[in-house]
């Protein structure tokens, strides 16, 4: 098979792969958000759907075989920072599933390395035997580029949220429970509470289920609460919900609309409330309560 040929098809995968994990995160921008903060990166939060439509647009780039050696080497330099932030969020925040495909696919580490070390080692072919010299690009290519791009960016400004809080300065910590909206969510008694507010389709959230349910088995709070936010759409939920129901029949998730709850600004989120006042609030991953707290 001849070296251009090979290029080509190397560049295909990677496009497809690349695309594929861009629509992928278009669906809900806001989860992506979620997890640059879950990696320790909050600052960097806001350039989650730049960089949903740089993966989108490099792989159509890669797909319509356009300046194929710079779109490598351009996609090179973003999966080198992407393996960088993950391999921090690894190590500093204990981040193991990296999200490049949402729910849909999980990836342990060493899937997440040896994908990523395969999708260099195809990058780095291409700009070293790429053999297409022009940078002429077709006028039907600008048309598909186009006509995939433009509504690409109104659908990751539909779903994206501008965070205001962060989990070490959310105003609603040591607040009296009636001075916030979490009052129609939890009363006013002088019960300790925990009230997770989660998403089905954040992988973090699954992971928190277990610790949840640590914290009344083992008497640290006297009682937790829990909220599924959803779109108003249920039908990319339904299926989740589901699973969710017949994997943890014990636990009662109340599923309320996401844009009802403006003061979670990511997924999952974790208040505890003693003596009606909030004391504590943890986003991005429940910990264990072996960790947290002395038993009582």
């Amino acid at each position: 098979m001849k070296i251009n040929s090979i290029s080509r098809i190397l560049s295909i995968l990677v496009g497809l792969i690349f695309l594929s994990s861009g629509f992928i995160k278009l669906l809900d921008v806001a989860a992506f958000q979620n997890l640059i903060i879950q990696y320790g990166l909050s600052f960097c939060q806001y350039l989650a759907p730049f960089i949903i439509l740089l993966e989108i647009f490099l792989g159509l780039s890669f797909i319509l075989n356009i300046m194929q050696r710079t779109t490598a080497i351009l996609s090179l330099c973003m999966l080198l920072i992407f393996t960088g932030v993950y391999t921090y969020g690894y190590f500093v925040n204990s981040v193991e599933d990296c999200g490049c495909f949402a729910n849909l696919v999980k990836s342990t580490p060493t899937i997440t390395y040896l994908r990523n070390f395969t999708l260099i080692s195809m990058l780095v072919y291409i700009i070293f035997f790429e053999q297409t010299a022009s940078n002429s690009i077709a006028q039907w290519k600008v048309v598909i580029l186009l006509t995939v791009m433009i509504p690409s960016i109104f659908a990751a400004g539909m779903t994206f949220r501008i965070k205001k809080y962060d989990k070490v300065t959310h105003p609603f910590e040591g607040k009296n429970v009636s001075e916030t909206p979490l009052e129609r969510f939890v009363g006013t008694d002088d019960k300790s509470k925990l009230v997770l507010f989660m998403s089905y389709q954040c992988q973090h959230c699954w992971n928190s289920i277990e610790n949840y349910k640590a914290y009344v088995e083992n008497n640290f709070v006297d009682s937790v609460l829990c909220y599924a936010l959803c779109t108003t759409t249920q039908s990319e939920t339904d299926s989740l919900s589901l699973f969710f129901k017949e994997s943890y029949p014990e636990i009662y998730c109340q599923e309320i609309i996401r844009d009802s709850v403006a003061f979670v600004e990511a997924t999952p989120t974790a208040f505890f409330i003693e003596n009606n006042r909030v004391t504590k609030i943890i986003t991005g991953g429940l910990p264990s309560p072996f960790l947290l707290f002395q038993k009582k």
